[in-house]
């Protein structure tokens, strides 16, 4: 019998990931061109750094015109949210926002990426703090680093 529950579970597993019709996912291929990426003066060095190793421009590049990427307007904010008897934040939330610009073949795209993390801030210790926002701060610039690359991805197609 529990042979027979077991079987039963496992052929209804395997239906349910058959069904689900999972697919690879495909890598975006960013090596085929040449990129000219300009930076304003108060974007992160980190996320410079990952960009340039990522949208690197080609000496042999065949096509006389890179693709033109621009990244500027860097801002972050916290705002601390109050809520209760306490007099410190419950909770606290960091927004950060960049310009992307892109020229391809003189078609121009203009892009204001953002992206916003929220954490507690319930901590007794300061440092412990620190190191928090530290971290989501870090979260921040990969996922506007990521949506960096998408933006190139879907211009680039």
């Amino acid at each position: 019998m529990i042979q027979k529950i077991n079987f039963i579970v496992l052929l209804m597993a395997l239906m349910c990931i058959q069904g689900c019709a999972l697919n690879e996912y495909q890598k975006i291929k960013i090596n085929d061109n040449s990129y000219l990426v300009t930076f304003d003066s108060g974007i992160p060095k980190s996320l410079q750094t990952k960009v340039n190793s990522t949208l690197k421009m080609k000496i042999d590049n065949q096509k006389s015109e890179n693709i033109k990427i621009s990244i500027s307007n860097y801002i972050s904010k916290q705002y601390d949210i109050y809520s209760g008897e306490s007099l410190r934040s419950l909770e606290s939330e960091i927004k950060a926002s960049i310009n992307l610009s892109m020229n391809n073949n003189n078609k121009i795209v203009n892009k204001t990426l953002m992206s916003m993390k929220r954490f507690g801030s319930v901590e007794l210790n300061p440092l412990a703090e620190q190191e928090m926002i530290d971290f989501i701060e870090n979260e921040i610039l990969e996922d506007l680093f990521n949506q960096i690359i998408l933006e190139v991805n879907l211009v680039d197609m």
